[in-house]
């Protein structure tokens, strides 16, 4: 049987099972909440597939345009607008990290690879961050980037994942699933699904490398570098190093 995740979240099922199941009773609560909206993101997102009205459309301009949303702990997308293309800095970390998070990416594709942005023909990148309260992931929707902010909700002592803007590395990884769904729109399951995580996580630490200026060398190949609290025995989500 083949498992169709046709949204492309940075948290791995398999880590939220095990969180949802042997967890502490808030961090069971949180890890069900963030499975149950990734499944039904999911099955928007498939409805979205074959509706070639709803895919995003390019920025009229060709050059890189960025906006940044506030769904404020809800469900609602995008939400309302906080921070637009040339837009000064604002109050909210969240939505800086999204803002130059995205940016990073942008400017990632069009140096090294000559991409004019996702789809190479200048896709606008929006962002939506707050989404929900306590969502535990990060995920592009075919048409833009959504993020939770962890675990802010719950006890210091039960906290496990921090805001998922703070990662660059997430950022790049989710962003190149829209690149892999303009280019080659790979089946997400068995071998093409591996081929497609395995591509995001590449480029997710190639957009860390960029904005720090290493080399392959050089680089931690961590993907979620930041995303755990110091309750979390763990660096990030991956080490394509090890």
């Amino acid at each position: 049987m083949h498992t169709h995740h046709s949204i492309f979240c940075i948290t791995p099922p398999h880590m939220l099972k095990e969180i949802a199941q042997n967890g502490t009773a808030t961090q069971r609560v949180t890890a069900v909440q963030t499975i149950i909206a990734s499944e039904r993101m999911r099955g928007q997102r498939r409805a979205m597939k074959t509706m070639a009205a709803f895919m995003p459309k390019a920025a009229a301009s060709g050059t890189k345009q960025r906006s940044i949303c506030d769904a404020k702990n809800g469900s609602q997308l995008p939400g309302t607008l906080v921070r637009s293309e040339g837009g000064p800095p604002v109050d909210d970390p969240a939505v800086n990290e999204a803002y130059d998070g995205s940016g990073v990416t942008y400017d990632l594709y069009l140096d090294g690879f000559g991409r004019n942005s996702i789809d190479n023909k200048g896709l606008k990148l929006d962002s939506t961050v707050h989404y929900q309260k306590g969502y535990d992931n990060a995920f592009w929707d075919g048409k833009q980037m959504v993020y939770g902010d962890g675990d802010e909700n719950l006890p210091p002592a039960d906290r496990l994942f921090n805001r998922f803007t703070i990662a660059l590395d997430v950022i790049g990884h989710e962003l190149t699933h829209g690149v892999t769904q303009y280019e080659a729109n790979l089946a997400y399951w068995d071998q093409s699904g591996a081929l497609n995580e395995s591509l995001s996580d590449v480029f997710g630490s190639l957009v860390k490398q960029y904005q720090r200026k290493q080399t392959a060398s050089e680089a931690d190949w961590i993907i979620g570098e930041g995303l755990f609290t110091t309750n979390v025995i763990g660096v990030g989500i991956r080490s394509m190093k090890a």
